[in-house]
C-alpha cells in the first residue's frame, strides 16, 4: 500500500486587504500622549508599513509564512503602546474581503487586521501543504508540518479573537478548518507509516484517527448554518471528505485484517477484509466527478484489497474452515491522534524580530512606574520614621546611664585590657591565697 497514489488535499484561499496607513494616527498619538517628536519614529513607521505591504501581498512560499508571522508579532507589540481598538484614539478603518462572498468588511480595530493576517497564515500553510505531491519521505514530513501549522494558526484565531469580524472567521468555520487540517496532517503521517512498513495495528489506528478528524469536519459541513456560509464550495468539500471517510476506514480494516492474519485468526481476517472491501466500494460510489488522482488511488487500492480478500476467502474455505464473525462482535479500531495544532507565539523574537517601537514606553508601563515610585517613597518614609523613633529611645536610655555616645561608639577601647585591671590581676597572682582568705573572713562575720 506504500505505493498507492496520493489523495488530493483541501487548501484555503487567502483574504485580500484594503489599503490603509499607520503613520497619521500613530504620529498624532505619540505627539499627544507621549510628548515626543513623532519624527523620531519615521523610520520605524516606514518599516512597519513596508512589512504590511509584504504581508498583504505575501509570496506563496515558506518565506511568506515568516513574513506573516513577523507582521503579526509587530502588531502585537504596537497594541501595547498605541491603542487602536474600536472607539480608541488611534483606531483607523481597516478593510479585508470575506472569502466566501467576496464582500469587503471594514472594522475600526487593529485586532481585525491581526485576525485576517492569522487567517492568511493558516491558509498559506494549507496551500503549501497541499502543493507537495508527497511521493518522498521529506515531502510527507513537510506537508504534515504545514497542515499542523495551519491548524495552529486557526486555533489561535478561534481562541484569542472575536468571531464576529466576518463569516469566514466564525467559530463554526474555524473549527471546520482545524479538523480538516489535522485530518490532512494525520493522512500524511499515515502515508509515512505505510512507507516505513509500521506494524499493522498501528497503521490501522492512525488510519482510524484520520477517519475521526474527517467525521468531525463532515459534521460541520452538513450543518445548515455552515453550509450557507460556505456557499458552493461546501458541496465539493463535503463530497471529498465523505469519500475519504470511507476510503480510510477501508484502509484501517485492511490493516486490521493483516494483524488478524499475523495472529492466525483467519476468520477475523476475512471479516475485516470483507468490511474493508464494502467501505471501499462506498468510497468508489462517492468518488464520481473527483479528479484522476482519486480514481487512480481507488483503483490501486481496490486491486490490493480485492486480491487480499479473494486470497483470504479461498484459504478459509479450503484450509482453515474458521467461522467468520460479524464485524459488530469484533473490537472497534480506536484512533491514535499523532498530530496536533502547532502553537503560534506572537512574542517570539526569533520570528518577529526586534520590537520596532521598543523605545516608546507603553502608557501602562509609565503608570506602573509612577505607582511603584510612590509606593517605594511611602515605604521609605515609614522605615525612616521607625528609625528616628528608635534612635530617640536609645539616646534617652544612654542619658540615664550617664554614657556619652562617643565612648560607646569607640570600639578601639575594647581591643585591649585596661592597665588598672592588669595591675589587680598581677597582685592576685603574687598572693594566691587572697581570695580564699577573703571568703573565710566573710564566712566568719
Amino acid at each position: 500500500m506504500e505505493a498507492v497514489p496520493r489523495m488530493p488535499m483541501i487548501w484555503l484561499d487567502l483574504k485580500e486587504a484594503g489599503e490603509f496607513q499607520f503613520s497619521p494616527s500613530v504620529r498624532q498619538f505619540i505627539l499627544k500622549n507621549y510628548g515626543e517628536n513623532p519624527d523620531n519614529y519615521n523610520e520605524q513607521l516606514k518599516k512597519l508599513e513596508t512589512l504590511r505591504q509584504s504581508a498583504v501581498n505575501v509570496t506563496r512560499d515558506f518565506e511568506g509564512c515568516s513574513t506573516l508571522r513577523k507582521y503579526f508579532g509587530q502588531l502585537h507589540y504596537l497594541q501595547s503602546r498605541v491603542p487602536m481598538g474600536p472607539g480608541q484614539e488611534a483606531a483607523v478603518p481597516i478593510s479585508w474581503t470575506e472569502i466566501f462572498s467576496g464582500k469587503t468588511i471594514t472594522h475600526d480595530d487593529i485586532s481585525y487586521e491581526q485576525a485576517c493576517i492569522l487567517y492568511n497564515l493558516g491558509a498559506l500553510h494549507s496551500m503549501l501543504g497541499a502543493m507537495d505531491n508527497r511521493v518522498s519521505e521529506e515531502g510527507m514530513k513537510v506537508s504534515c508540518t504545514h497542515f499542523q501549522c495551519s491548524a495552529g494558526a486557526f486555533s489561535y484565531l478561534r481562541d484569542h479573537f472575536s468571531h464576529n469580524f466576518s463569516v469566514d472567521m466564525s467559530h463554526q468555520i474555524l473549527n471546520l478548518n482545524i479538523n480538516l487540517m489535522l485530518g490532512q496532517a494525520q493522512e500524511c503521517l499515515l502515508e509515512k507509516s505505510m512507507l516505513d512498513n509500521r506494524k499493522s495495528f498501528l497503521v490501522a489506528r492512525i488510519s482510524a484517527q484520520v477517519v475521526d478528524y474527517y467525521k468531525e469536519a463532515c459534521r460541520a459541513l452538513e450543518n445548515s448554518e455552515t453550509a450557507s456560509m460556505l456557499g458552493k464550495i461546501q458541496k465539493d468539500w463535503k463530497k471529498l471528505v465523505q469519500m475519504k471517510i470511507y476510503y480510510f476506514a477501508a484502509i484501517a480494516h485492511l490493516h486490521m485484517g493483516k494483524q488478524a492474519e499475523e495472529q492466525q485468526k483467519y476468520g477475523e481476517r476475512l471479516a475485516y477484509l470483507q468490511s474493508s472491501l464494502d467501505k471501499l466500494n462506498e468510497a468508489v460510489k462517492l468518488a464520481k466527478g473527483q479528479p484522476d488522482s482519486v480514481q487512480e488511488a481507488l483503483r490501486f487500492t481496490m486491486d490490493v484489497i480485492g486480491g487480499k480478500f479473494n486470497s483470504a476467502k479461498k484459504d478459509n474455505d479450503f484450509i482453515y474452515h474458521e467461522t467468520v464473525p460479524s464485524l459488530e462482535t469484533l473490537a472497534s479500531v480506536k484512533g491514535a491522534p499523532l498530530v496536533k495544532a502547532l502553537p503560534v507565539n506572537p512574542t517570539d523574537p526569533s520570528v518577529t524580530g526586534p520590537d520596532l517601537f521598543a523605545k516608546l514606553v507603553p502608557m501602562a508601563a509609565h503608570e506602573a512606574s509612577s505607582l511603584y515610585s510612590e509606593e517605594k517613597a511611602k515605604l521609605l518614609r515609614d522605615v525612616m520614621a521607625k528609625i528616628d523613633s528608635k534612635t530617640e529611645t536609645l539616646e534617652q536610655f544612654m542619658d540615664s546611664l550617664g554614657l556619652e555616645p562617643e565612648s560607646v561608639d569607640n570600639l578601639d577601647m575594647y581591643n585591649h585590657i585596661p592597665p588598672v585591671l592588669m595591675e589587680k590581676c598581677a597582685a592576685l597572682s603574687v598572693r594566691p591565697d587572697t581570695v580564699k582568705s577573703l571568703i573565710q573572713s566573710m564566712q566568719g562575720l
